[in-house]
C-alpha cells in the first residue's frame, strides 16, 4: 500500500499546484522588484509598495487554492475531478528525476516570493520612518541614516566684491532646496559657511561635519549671463559622484531653475526618494525680480546669523521691504519681514502696537499669495509665540512648515524655543539636540541647547556646549556671558565668571560697562568695583527680556551695602519715580511692576511693594511662560525677603529650586538680596548650610 503522504503530493503534482507555487514566486519576485525601482520616480505615493507586497503575498494562498480546486481545459475553467488510483500509481511510480523537480521548482518560489516581500519591505520601512510626521521621526531617531550632504560656500568666480552677495545666494538657495527633501540629510547654512576659501580636504570637512558627500561649486556672473558649475564628491572616496556645468541667461527664472535641476540631480545621485509634494515644492519660482531676489537672499544673511543685535534685525526688515517693493507678489520675502518683525517685538527693541500689526499683516499676506508656503506658516508660528505666548496654535504652524522643510534646522530652533517657554523642557532638548543634527556648526543652536540644559541644572551636560559656543562664535558678546552665568549659577565661583568675562573683553567683544560685571561686583560686595561699573554704564543697567534695572536702583543697592541708608533711600525713590512713569505708560509690562516693587522695598512700603510684586506674577506666572515667569517669582521672593515676609520668600525659593530656573543654591549663597534671610533656618536648609 502506498503511503498517504506519497499519494497527497502526487495529487499536487498532478494539479500542478507546485507549477503555480513556482511560477508565481518568481513572477512576484521580479513585480515587487520592478516597483521598488519605478515606483519612486514616477512619485507613486510610499504606501504603494508595502501594499503591493501585502496583495502579494495574500494572493500565494489564493493561487495555489484555485491551482488546487480548478484545471484550464481546451473548454475552459472547470472544477478538477477526483483523482483515480490508476493516476496516482502512475505519478508515484515516476523515477525520482522526474518527481524531485517540481517540488523543488515550488520550494523556489516560496523563496523568491518571500524574498522579494522580505527585501522590499525593509526598505519601505525605512522609507516610512523618513515620511513620518518630522517631530515624531526626530524625536525617535538617535542616528540619522539618510544620505547626508553638506553643501560648502560657493567660490565666486567673477572676481569682484559686488559680486559675492548673490553668489551667496545662490549658494542659500540650492542649500534651501535640498532642504526641502526629506531623504536627504543636509547640513544648514551656519554650519559650512566658515569652509569659505578653507584649505581642509573634503574628507577632514565632512568628518567635521558629519556627512557621506560634499557639493562644491563656483558662480560667475557678467554682465546678463551667470555660469554655476557644482560638483558632488564622495567624502569617503574623493570620487565626482555627479558634476554639470550651467550657462545661461541672467534672470529670476533661469536661477531658479539651475537651483532644481541642481537639487533634483544630487537626490539622484544619492538615491534620495522623491515625494510628488517635493518635486511641487522644487520647481516652485518665488519671483520673477531679479533685484527682489537679490535683496530677499541679502536680508536672510542678516536674519538668520549668530546673533539677536537690533541692527541686524533692522538690516534685514529694510531689505525685505525693498525686495516687496520690487516685488508685491513675493510671499517668501513678507513671510521673513514678518520673523524680523516678530524678533524685533520679542527683544524688546520695538514694543509699540504698529509692529504687532505689521508682523501679523505680513504673515497673512504671505499666506494670501501661498496658502501652502512653509516660511509663511513659520512666520504665523513665530507671531504666536513671540506675540501672544500662544504655544498650541504656535506649535501647529511649525508643525505645517517642519512638514515641508524637515532639514530646517531653523525651525526646530524655534520649536524647541515655544517648547521651553511653555515648559516642556524635555521636548525642547530633543529639539534643540535636532537643531544641533541639522546644523552642527551654528552657535545658535548650540547655545539654545546649553542655555536649556542650564535652566535644568545639567550643568555637566552644558559645559562643553557652553564651550562649543566660544568656539564657534569667539565675536559673539552672548557667549562669554552665557560661560559666566553658568559659572556661577553651576558654582558660585565668581573669579572663574570674571575670567571668563574679560576673556571676551580682551578681544573687544564683551563692553567693559556690561550688565554680567555690575552683578559679579555686587555679589563679591566689591563696592568699589560696584561703583566703577556705574560710572561706565548707561541708563538703564539692563533692558533685556528678562529685566529692566535702572541705574538708580544700581546706585541704590551701592549704598546699601555701602552703608550709606539715607543716600540708598533717596535712589530707591528715584527708581520709583521712574518705573511708576514706566508702568503707567505700559501697566502689562511684568518687568517694570517687579522692578518697583524692589524700589518700593527699599523705602519699606511694604503693601505697596508687595502689590506691584505679586501684580508681575499675576501678569506673567511660570504657568504662562515658564523661563521669564521665574523671574517674576525670583524678584517677588526678594520683595517678600526685603520687607520681612521671610517664610513666604522661602516658600517662592522652594517652588524655583524644583522646576528649570536660574537659580541654584550657590547663587542664593552669594546674593546679598537673601541676607535677610541668612539666619532663618528652612533657608539654612535650602542652602545647604
Amino acid at each position: 500500500m502506498i503511503p498517504r503522504y506519497r499519494t497527497f503530493f502526487a495529487e499536487l503534482k498532478r494539479r500542478h499546484v507546485f507549477k503555480v507555487a513556482a511560477v508565481y514566486g518568481a513572477t512576484a519576485f521580479v513585480v515587487l522588484q520592478v516597483a521598488d525601482i519605478i515606483f519612486p520616480s514616477l512619485g507613486v505615493p510610499a504606501w504603494a509598495i508595502p501594499l503591493i507586497v501585502a496583495l502579494t503575498l495574500v494572493g500565494f494562498p489564493l493561487a495555489l487554492v484555485l491551482a488546487w480546486a480548478f484545471e484550464m481545459t481546451p473548454a475552459g475553467v472547470r472544477r478538477e475531478d477526483p483523482a483515480t488510483s490508476v493516476e496516482l500509481n502512475a505519478i508515484v511510480a515516476q523515477p525520482r528525476r522526474q518527481r524531485w523537480p517540481a517540488g523543488v521548482l515550488a520550494l523556489l518560489g516560496i523563496v523568491l516570493l518571500v524574498a522579494g516581500a522580505w527585501w522590499v519591505g525593509r526598505e519601505s520601512r525605512g522609507a516610512g520612518v523618513e515620511a513620518m510626521a518630522p517631530e515624531v521621526a526626530a524625536a525617535g531617531s538617535q542616528e540619522d541614516q539618510r544620505p547626508s550632504v553638506a553643501v560648502l560656500p560657493f567660490a565666486n568666480l567673477s572676481g569682484d566684491a559686488e559680486t559675492q552677495p548673490f553668489t551667496d545666494g545662490i549658494h542659500d538657495d540650492v542649500l534651501t532646496q535640498l532642504t526641502k527633501i526629506g531623504s536627504l540629510k543636509v547640513i544648514s547654512r551656519t554650519s559650512v559657511l566658515e569652509y569659505r576659501e578653507t584649505t581642509k580636504k573634503v574628507g577632514e570637512i565632512a568628518d567635521e561635519l558629519g556627512v557621506a558627500t560634499v557639493l562644491e561649486g563656483g558662480v560667475q556672473r557678467a554682465g546678463d549671463q551667470v555660469r554655476i558649475n557644482v560638483q558632488l564628491i564622495d567624502a569617503g572616496t574623493d570620487e565626482h559622484l555627479w558634476a554639470e556645468r550651467y550657462n545661461r541667461d541672467l534672470t529670476a527664472a533661469n536661477i531658479f531653475a539651475i537651483q532644481t535641476e541642481i537639487a533634483e540631480a544630487i537626490a539622484g545621485a544619492l538615491q534620495a526618494r522623491l515625494t510628488p509634494e517635493e518635486r511641487e515644492s522644487l520647481a516652485e519660482r518665488p519671483t520673477e525680480s531679479l533685484e527682489a531676489y537679490e535683496n530677499y537672499r541679502r536680508a536672510l544673511s542678516f536674519l538668520f546669523t549668530a546673533g539677536y543685535q537690533e541692527s541686524l534685525f533692522r538690516t534685514a526688515e529694510s531689505l525685505l521691504s525693498r525686495a516687496i517693493a520690487a516685488d508685491s507678489s513675493f510671499a517668501e520675502a513678507y513671510a521673513h519681514l514678518s520673523i524680523a518683525r516678530s524678533n524685533l517685538y520679542w527683544f524688546h527693541y520695538d514694543r509699540s502696537p504698529e509692529i504687532r500689526a505689521a508682523a501679523l499683516a505680513a504673515a497673512e499676506r504671505a499666506l494670501e499669495l501661498d496658502p501652502d508656503l512653509p516660511e509663511a506658516h513659520h512666520a504665523l508660528g513665530e507671531f504666536y509665540y513671540r506675540f501672544d505666548l500662544d504655544y498650541e496654535r504656535a506649535m501647529a504652524e511649525l508643525s505645517l512648515a517642519e512638514r515641508a522643510r524637515p532639514g530646517s534646522g531653523e525651525i526646530q530652533e524655534v520649536a524647541g524655543a515655544v517648547l521651553r517657554r511653555k515648559g516642556d523642557f524635555e521636548g525642547a532638548v530633543e529639539r534643540f539636540r535636532r537643531a544641533v543634527e541639522l546644523n552642527p556648526r551654528s552657535p545658535l543652536a548650540q547655545y539654545s541647547l546649553g542655555e536649556t540644559l542650564s535652566l535644568m541644572r545639567r550643568f555637566d551636560e552644558a559645559a562643553p556646549i557652553i564651550e562649543r559656543v566660544v568656539e564657534l562664535a569667539p565675536e559673539q558678546p552672548t557667549a562669554y556671558v552665557f560661560r559666566a552665568s553658568n559659572a556661577v549659577l553651576s558654582s558660585g565661583d565668581l573669579a572663574a565668571a570674571r575670567r571668563y568675562l574679560d576673556a571676551g573683553r580682551n578681544l573687544g567683544v564683551v563692553p567693559a560697562r556690561d550688565w554680567m560685571y555690575f552683578e559679579i561686583a555686587h555679589y563679591e560686595r566689591d563696592v568699589p568695583a560696584m561703583r566703577r561699573q556705574l560710572e561706565l554704564a548707561e541708563d538703564p543697567l539692563d533692558d533685556s527680556q528678562f529685566q529692566y534695572v535702572p541705574k538708580a536702583l544700581g546706585q541704590a543697592w551701592l549704598n546699601e551695602l555701602g552703608g550709606d541708608e539715607q543716600v540708598a533711600g533717596a535712589y530707591y525713590d528715584s527708581a520709583r519715580v521712574q518705573l511708576e512713569a514706566r508702568v503707567a505708560d505700559d501697566p502689562e509690562d511684568p518687568r517694570y511692576h517687579s522692578a518697583l516693587g524692589l524700589a518700593l522695598a527699599g523705602l519699606d512700603r511694604t503693601a505697596d511693594a508687595v502689590r506691584e510684586g505679586e501684580r508681575a506674577v499675576e501678569i506673567m506666572p511660570p504657568e504662562r511662560e515658564a523661563w521669564r515667569g521665574t523671574s517674576r517669582v525670583h524678584d517677588l521672593a526678594k520683595i517678600y525677603a526685603a520687607v520681612g515676609r521671610h517664610d513666604d520668600a522661602v516658600d517662592l525659593l522652594q517652588g524655583l529650586l524644583r522646576r528649570p530656573a536660574p537659580i541654584t543654591e550657590h547663587l542664593l549663597r552669594i546674593d546679598p538680596a537673601w541676607d535677610p534671610l541668612r539666619s532663618h533656618p528652612r533657608f539654612v536648609a535650602l542652602v545647604g548650610r
